[in-house]
């Protein structure tokens, strides 16, 4: 039977089941599935365009593989040339994927002090016309959420919100607050926002550099600060991610999936899950086929 001649409620419930990058695909059908379908292909399409924009804002010249994958494809259960399609988790924004794990990390705990200064930055953040993505202040907020992640040496830490130079977005006039940065000081992680709603995750291998004082694991003393401007200016970002969400879930299972490995465990269950859904990139003008390292 032909698309064209199933009733309307039909066919919108067999769009519900379409993961948003086969949209297109099923939009092309008849006038009927186009009409139908606009939209969730609207939605798509945005998606898309955001994603295009943000990494030619932050272009990388030198594609990263994270540590895990690698580990991953050396033991067989990961294909090379693969990254996850996290599509199957429909990410919205609640964290529903965050879930607590009855085993823990071996090492130490990240710790989170720093909820009166998250909402100093929401606080600034809107003055300044910038929306934080969908989960972002939660997650930033809540210890619980943040230890739920398989972090190592690494440490989730609030950083100011700093205006970007026009020679590190083009002049858009956006902003970076640091979030997470490398146990070994060697790479950092920032969410990128503009008073036009993009956002992206960024890294930059410099930020130390940046940096005044020293810091300790997991908790910077009370003298340091953000404070050296010909420093920031001199940092180069590169987008990781153009959805905030979609890149701390693949932190939380590649962090998890690691931690198996490096116990010695045998990756199973949701893990496995997680696995199944890697497919080949591709060549597109998103930028999305090159996956930056985002293993701290």
């Amino acid at each position: 039977m032909s698309f064209s001649l199933l009733a309307n409620e039909l066919v919108l419930l067999i769009i519900s089941y379409i993961p948003p990058s086969g949209i297109e695909d099923f939009a092309l059908l008849n006038t009927k599935c186009h009409a139908l379908s606009l939209p969730a292909l609207d939605a798509h399409l945005k998606h898309k365009h955001h994603a295009a924009a943000m990494h030619a804002r932050f272009p990388s010249d030198y594609p990263l593989n994270r540590r895990t994958h690698k580990d991953l494809i050396e033991k067989g259960l990961l294909e090379k040339g693969t990254i996850p399609n996290l599509e199957y988790l429909h990410l919205n924004g609640d964290l529903h994927w965050l879930r607590a794990q009855s085993r823990s990390d071996p090492r130490d705990r990240c710790r989170a002090r720093w909820l009166a200064k998250r909402k100093c930055r929401e606080s600034r953040g809107k003055r300044l016309g910038l929306t934080l993505p969908a989960g972002f202040a939660t997650f930033i907020g809540t210890q619980d959420l943040i230890e739920r992640l398989y972090l190592g040496g690494s440490r989730i830490h609030l950083g100011d919100l700093l205006k970007c130079t026009p020679e590190q977005d083009g002049g858009k006039g956006g902003y970076v607050v640091r979030f997470l940065c490398d146990q070994q000081g060697c790479g950092y992680w920032g969410l990128y926002m503009d008073s036009a709603g993009h956002s992206c995750v960024v890294r930059t291998e410099d930020w130390s550099d940046f940096l005044c004082g020293c810091c300790e694991p997991y908790a910077y003393p009370p003298g340091v600060h953000e404070a050296i401007a010909e420093a920031y200016a001199k940092l180069r970002f590169i987008c990781v991610k153009a959805e905030w969400e979609e890149w701390m879930a693949g932190m939380y299972f590649d962090g998890w999936i690691g931690g198996t490995l490096w116990a010695g465990r045998e990756v199973v269950g949701w893990e496995m899950e997680y696995l199944r859904h890697f497919e080949k990139r591709k060549d597109t003008a998103s930028g999305e086929h090159e996956e930056a390292d985002s293993s701290p």
